[in-house]
């Protein structure tokens, strides 16, 4: 008959009986284990306590796995079985697969082990901790996703299927729905979203296929693919964003919907023939509402104020401006969730739609049908609106349209490719828009970009390098060096340093004295010159403020502030 574990225990320590017994009672009450008792209470560690227990069920013992693990079983075997199960496979199995576990009565495990494997299984015990550190080490970060794609490709070419040139739609589109193929698509996929990617690139080269995500704004590879394997991707990919697979020689553009962990996402398809074949790129949109919060894009609680009141007026034009990616259709889109639970009819007009949200009449762009922003911006002036949002003004037409409709009871948003605020004043100028017209429809312009947000585990306040300090001098002339933080990098961020992006900002309220001013057609150097000695704080100023609270960094300022913006800014403090 074998031992109790408390007789066993005894033999390794010197525990008292009556600390025995009182385990005994908890365990005899159904809430835990006796060894769980013991543990907890410190009367003995988790190493003694496994290897009386292997004692005791007559198993190996390994206090580590350092030396133990087979990581080539790990490749040919499920990587789910060894990630999400309490297993991982040893060395030294022989006729038998050999695996540590830390829970001896744990069968249902065995079973699994020794049906993937098509083989008996010998089990050995070790302790939790000794498991999880070895599992966090093999699955953490991108080890999981290469090992687990790497699987994928091998099973794909034992397959030693012909090339896809000579094959019909049909044959191409029942090769992409092979196991292999859609396990990598969908690892992919699930793996930038882990990863917080906002875009996945596909680029194929004379010999394989780069992976890279966009993650907080920068492109790091993160895999590749073999020729062999690029092919069906690709086709995969064009067939999920219902995109035709049989043309490869123009751009073609798609989209998907996708679940992962049951958060829904809205991909973004994009094909674009280069010289080694097709290049897929995927925007990844979100559907959180949570991420639409004004209060989540950076803007400062003094700015926040003037924007609350600004989105509550009945009519006029409000601008966000900034070039390709700097945030601008998210801070529009977190206006309108702020006020589209009033009484009011808010429509958009966009090219595509980005972001889906409940109570907001949604038009998209489609030129080859006549559907132009121009054309659309007519048909919803017919449909009684209170707020409009024309995703961007970048022809003369729409910008009579809209600047219109701003005079006649509506608010209207939209979106100008511009440096900063004031030289939006310019761009619609140039649109041939008059100044008493503008200066009569505007109500306020806000510029943006987006810096990388440092990571507040692992942040601490550093000295400028001298390399930052030598281009901060040369960009903003004598403007003090700000106190400033730097990340050293950990687990929680990737070892990059950053989480996430957060925006920097410059809001013209256009008052009496703007509005007079612009009317007026006054040239913007002049317009400058009034601005600076009126609180309004610029790009390069909010950027400032956000490195001395820790935010970002004096790196990340520099990165995405322009020349023009940095001479503006030193005009400003002449």
């Amino acid at each position: 008959m074998n031992k109790t574990i408390g007789s066993i225990l005894q033999l390794y320590t010197s525990l008292e009986h009556a600390v025995l017994d009182y385990a005994e009672q908890i365990s005899k009450n159904g809430q835990k284990r006796i060894g769980e008792v013991l543990t907890e209470q410190g009367h003995v560690d988790e190493t003694t306590l496994y290897k009386a227990l292997a004692k005791q069920f007559n198993m190996e013992f390994l206090s580590s796995l350092d030396q133990e693990l087979n990581v080539e079983l790990i490749k040919e075997l499920p990587i789910e079985l060894f990630k999400n199960g309490n297993c991982l496979p040893l060395t030294g199995g022989g006729e038998f697969l050999r695996i540590a576990v830390c829970d001896p009565l744990d069968f249902d495990i065995i079973m699994e082990a020794s049906a993937a494997s098509s083989q008996s299984v010998l089990s050995v015990l070790t302790p939790p901790s000794q498991l999880k550190a070895a599992q966090s080490r093999l699955f953490e970060g991108d080890s999981f996703f290469k090992q687990s794609a790497g699987k994928i490709l091998r099973e794909y070419e034992k397959k030693s299927l012909p090339r896809e040139d000579g094959l019909s739609v049909e044959e191409i589109r029942q090769r992409t729905e092979s196991e292999p193929v859609v396990r990598l698509v969908s690892l992919i996929f699930d793996e930038a979203i882990k990863c917080r990617a906002s875009d996945i690139h596909i680029e194929p080269y004379e010999h394989n296929a780069q992976v890279r995500f966009r993650i907080d704004g920068m492109l790091k590879q993160h895999t590749e693919v073999t020729r062999y394997m690029y092919t069906p991707l690709t086709s995969r990919i064009k067939i999920l964003a219902d995109i035709d697979i049989a043309e490869k020689r123009i751009p073609q553009d798609g989209r998907i919907r996708y679940s992962s962990e049951e958060q829904a996402f809205d991909f973004r398809v994009s094909t674009l023939p280069t010289h080694y074949g097709e290049k897929t790129v995927i925007r990844i949109l979100k559907h959180d509402k949570a991420l639409l919060n004004l209060e989540n894009t950076g803007i400062s609680p003094s700015q926040m104020e003037k924007i609350n009141n600004l989105i509550e007026k009945p009519q006029g034009m409000i601008f966000v401006t900034g070039p390709t990616g700097s945030g601008k259709s998210s801070t529009l889109f977190s206006c309108l969730n702020r006020i589209r639970g009033k009484e009011i009819n808010i429509t958009t007009v966009e090219n595509p739609i980005e972001y889906k949200l409940e109570g907001i009449n949604q038009v998209q762009i489609n030129e080859k049908a006549g559907v132009t922003f121009a054309a659309a911006l007519r048909s919803i002036l017919r449909q009684d609106p209170d707020v409009i949002l024309v995703g961007e003004i970048r022809d003369s037409e729409t910008a009579q349209i809209a600047v219109q409709a701003s005079q006649t009871g509506h608010l209207v948003f939209s979106t100008l490719h511009t440096n900063d605020a004031l030289s939006a004043v310019t761009r619609l100028k140039d649109l041939g828009i008059p100044g008493f017209l503008i200066s009569s429809s505007l109500l306020a312009i806000l510029a943006q970009r987006l810096v990388r947000v440092l990571c507040p585990d692992c942040k601490t306040e550093q000295k400028m390098s001298p390399e930052t300090k030598l281009r901060w001098r040369s960009l903003l002339g004598s403007h003090p060096l700000p106190r400033t933080f730097a990340a050293q990098g950990c687990e929680r961020c990737g070892f990059t340093g950053f989480r996430g992006r957060t925006g920097v900002f410059e809001l013209l309220i256009v008052n009496e004295e703007v509005r007079s001013m612009i009317a007026d057609n006054i040239s913007e150097s002049a317009l400058r010159k009034h601005l600076k000695g009126n609180s309004f704080v610029s790009l390069i100023e909010d950027g400032i403020e956000k490195i001395e609270q820790g935010i970002t960094t004096p790196e990340e300022l520099l990165r995405v502030v322009q020349v023009e913006d940095a001479l503006h800014f030193q005009n400003k403090d002449e």
